[in-house]
């Protein structure tokens, strides 16, 4: 298991059939609209994708990144940190890996949706090197707005 630079409380390492559930539980907890379990299962089997945890010193699950290539994007499906442990980095950390491996698997830019309301994550993407790339209106099941994000990787 991979230690995050600056979390040495915390492991990463790539989900397991058997993290399934514990998933899903942290999805209904992070998320209004959730994903339902077997589109995790279906994830974690699918080629071409990368996903991480973020495990406790107890091994338990604390925040996830789940994300599929399209062409030479890497399109990040969810991004979500338990509330307990929000505002320590662990999103952006786990954002960090994933345009790492884009980068070495020779991507060009990582891609995520965010909701319009979710003020916070817009903030933090946009700190992070991400630009406003388009709408996805009623992307979301409640009928909300979806910003479409992207970094463009430098090599």
């Amino acid at each position: 298991m991979a230690e995050p630079r600056a979390f040495p409380r915390f492991s990463i390492r790539p989900p397991q059939a058997a993290d399934l559930r514990t998933i899903e539980r942290a999805e209904r907890t992070c998320f209004p609209d959730p994903w339902p379990g077997h589109y995790f299962a279906s994830e974690l089997f699918a080629p071409g994708r990368f996903h991480r945890l973020v495990l406790d010193a107890a091994g338990e699950l604390v925040a996830y990144l789940f994300a599929a290539w399209q062409y030479l994007d890497l399109h990040v499906l969810k991004v979500a940190t338990l509330p307990p442990y929000r505002r320590m980095g662990l999103a952006t950390e786990l954002l960090a890996l994933a345009e790492r491996h884009a980068l070495e698997t020779g991507g060009d830019a990582v891609t995520l949706e965010v909701r319009t309301s979710n003020l916070a994550a817009i903030a933090m993407y946009e700190g992070l090197g991400y630009h406003r790339a388009g709408l996805r209106r009623g992307y979301y099941h409640d009928g909300e707005d979806a910003l479409v994000m992207t970094k463009d990787l430098e090599r």
